[in-house]
């Protein structure tokens, strides 16, 4: 019996390969034209080095592993070819001599940033410290299918939105989780709660709180193969009695960032 994942890998066979402006041209069987820049190649290489199969996420341990400040701003492919499996195979030189790479012509064909589905994607809103953070209620959210809809349609639009009036217990959190669809497992339990003292996962959260006094911005789980596409953060208890910002949350717009460091 022939699954669907031999069917994808069948339909996206590589036909050629060429090395092109600080890149890589993959002619496919099907017509289809994808190019790769050598810096994203790089960046997503799959060798064991780099890349942990069992969280399907970037090797970014100490000393060894994936570090993109170490990488050469310019990649230098030594050799560029297909391999016997069908994979791009490639082997760097200029500073990395040897540093040896395989990539899965399906995972390949759905990173192509040249399909023309992807100019049907909606282009999400950029913002800055003027936005003004869309608010919904938690009931109204719960009871009401527009409602819903237009917060999903926020979210999409602006990356964050803020749900006011929710019980403050887990059964009511999860309740609002699923109102969007199922939870799903991924590589660590989703179940994590900081207030949960008995979690040690959640008390060492917990602990770096309060002994750090601040969380800098950053982004969760962006190396990983399937990243989390929503994430939910529930404030259960909020004590501030000197009213400073030490407990504020402060939000980034990453593609805002992207797109100021490409214009400049």
């Amino acid at each position: 019996m022939v699954t669907f994942v031999q069917q994808l890998k069948s339909a996206f066979r590589i036909q050629s390969v060429a090395t092109v402006d600080n890149g890589v041209q993959i002619t496919w069987k099907d017509g289809h034209e994808s190019f790769y820049h050598n810096l994203w190649l790089r960046d997503t290489c799959h060798c064991p080095k780099c890349f942990q199969p069992d969280t399907l996420s970037l090797n970014s341990g100490e000393g060894e592993g994936h570090d993109p400040l170490k990488m050469p701003l310019n990649p230098i492919t030594e050799t560029v070819k297909i391999d016997r499996d069908g994979n791009l195979d490639i082997i760097w030189g200029g500073e990395e001599p040897g540093h040896h790479s395989v990539y899965d012509p399906s995972w390949l064909r759905v990173h192509s940033q040249q399909d023309p589905t992807l100019k049907q994607r909606r282009k999400p809103q950029l913002w800055d410290s003027s936005l003004s953070i869309p608010y919904f209620d938690y009931q109204a959210v719960m009871r009401d299918d527009e409602t819903l809809l237009h917060w999903l349609d926020k979210m999409l639009d602006v990356g964050m939105v803020i749900i006011d009036g929710f019980p403050k217990t887990r059964e009511a959190f999860q309740a609002l989780v699923e109102r969007v669809g199922p939870i799903q497992q991924r590589y660590h339990p989703t179940d994590i709660y900081t207030l949960d003292t008995a979690n040690q996962l959640a008390g060492n959260i917990h602990h770096s709180y309060k002994y750090l006094h601040r969380l800098d911005n950053h982004s969760d789980h962006v190396s990983y193969n399937v990243p989390p596409r929503l994430q939910f953060l529930g404030c259960i208890e909020y004590e501030n009695p000197d009213n400073d910002r030490q407990g504020y949350s402060t939000l980034v717009d990453g593609f805002k960032i992207a797109e100021v460091l490409r214009t400049q």
